[in-house]
């Protein structure tokens, strides 16, 4: 620890040791949540698939269980991120008293994120994406194993969390994301999803809810586009 001397990285409050590759790389696996609800967002405005809404909306649900869960067990972060979260009075004011639950450690918040996200996945890839076969569908799983035990080894590597807080983050997310799945399958299948679907607000905006059925791949895809445009009939020659 004494020779630990981090810096913030660039236009983050991440702090890594710039001559540690792995303290690099562990920065880059610490953002991935961030990317992770960049690609929903992005995912939602391209496709109009109702099915990420859906899902962060189970983020949501989950981060919001993480604070209380903070809240109760008021544990604190490992001592080099001890002051993380606590705000001070002036320059020179010892910090404050706790006052929102980025100061606990307990459970991690990023671990939790993951355990949601690759439980939530795996099931997804695992129960209803039925044009997958076995070795493509270990394959995802394996994927998502590794990247949530990237995430977490990176909060323990940067001294964010302890090992107990990431294995408690994971595990509660874990069973947010199994519990969600079901709670999000039954919603469907009793007609909620398509209730909404039908909100004139919602048909205005053009939402759909097919990505659950099978996922296209870019041959699929093509192949749809060749179809219609054989449909279409010959198109006019270009001036």
């Amino acid at each position: 620890m004494s020779d630990y001397n981090p810096i913030a990285f660039d236009h983050t409050h991440v702090l890594y040791d710039p001559n540690d590759i792995l303290g690099l790389v562990s920065v880059f696996f610490t953002l991935l949540p961030i990317f992770v609800m960049v690609f929903y967002l992005s995912w939602f405005l391209l496709t109009r698939e109702i099915q990420p809404v859906v899902i962060v909306g189970g983020h949501i649900i989950n981060e919001l269980f993480n604070h209380v869960l903070k809240k109760v067990f008021r544990q604190p972060r490992p001592a080099f991120h001890e002051n993380f979260g606590k705000g001070r009075i002036d320059a020179n004011a010892p910090p404050q008293t706790i006052f929102n639950s980025l100061s606990y450690g307990m459970p991690s918040a990023h671990s939790q994120f993951m355990g949601y996200f690759m439980i939530f996945w795996a099931l997804t890839i695992c129960y209803q994406w039925k044009g997958l076969n076995t070795h493509k569908k270990v394959a995802g799983c394996l994927t998502l194993f590794g990247t949530t035990v990237g995430v977490v080894s990176s909060r323990v590597y940067l001294w964010y969390h302890t090992v107990e807080q990431v294995a408690v983050g994971v595990s509660v997310g874990a069973c947010v994301g199994a519990v969600y799945f079901i709670i999000a399958c039954l919603a469907r299948q009793y007609g909620l999803v398509g209730w909404v679907l039908n909100w004139p607000v919602v048909k205005y905006f053009y939402v759909k809810d097919s990505f659950y059925l099978a996922p296209l791949s870019f041959e699929d895809e093509y192949r749809d586009m060749m179809l219609r445009v054989a449909k279409s009939g010959p198109q006019k020659k270009r001036n």
